[in-house]
């Protein structure tokens, strides 16, 4: 019981990581989309990232209660077997895995963070220096402009 358990938060663990690898592709594609200013796959991309957000949160809450079953069973075993080597070494790889994908993506989510910050920024004092936003920012016409012939 207590192997099998473990296996299936391995397997957990496993597709965890793999959402982290799709998570971080739609971040990249997020990335470009927010330098090219393409607001439609900004948005698009944003909700395909929410989603797989809302399914990782799902899957570690499904992680953590397995977690929790496993350490109670555990408790509760008078003879305190223990784990194959093979299941201790899945689970370790599939743990360490996960661990390195998050890390990965975490220091893609803060350089992502930072580009939108400084976007933000940029938009705001062209807003304050001009009164309107960047993107619908034209030159003034001058009526009277020197060195242009009159029509």
């Amino acid at each position: 019981m207590k192997e099998e358990l473990v296996k299936k938060i391995a397997t957990l663990m496993t597709e965890q990581t793999a959402a982290f690898k799709s998570l971080e592709s739609l971040t990249k594609q997020l990335i470009s989309a927010l330098i090219r200013n393409e607001p439609n796959n900004i948005e698009s991309l944003s909700r395909a990232g929410d989603t797989e957000l809302m399914r990782m949160r799902s899957r570690l809450l499904e992680i953590t209660t397995s977690l929790t079953n496993f350490s109670e069973l555990n408790r509760q075993d008078a003879t305190r077997s223990q784990l194959s080597s093979d299941v201790r070494s899945e689970f370790e790889t599939a743990a360490q895995k996960m661990l390195e994908a998050a890390r990965e993506y975490q220091k893609l989510s803060k350089r992502t963070e930072n580009l939108a910050l400084g976007g933000s920024s940029f938009a705001t004092a062209c807003i304050q220096f001009c009164g309107i936003p960047a993107t619908t920012y034209r030159p003034p016409v001058l009526k009277y402009a020197t060195g242009v012939p009159a029509r």
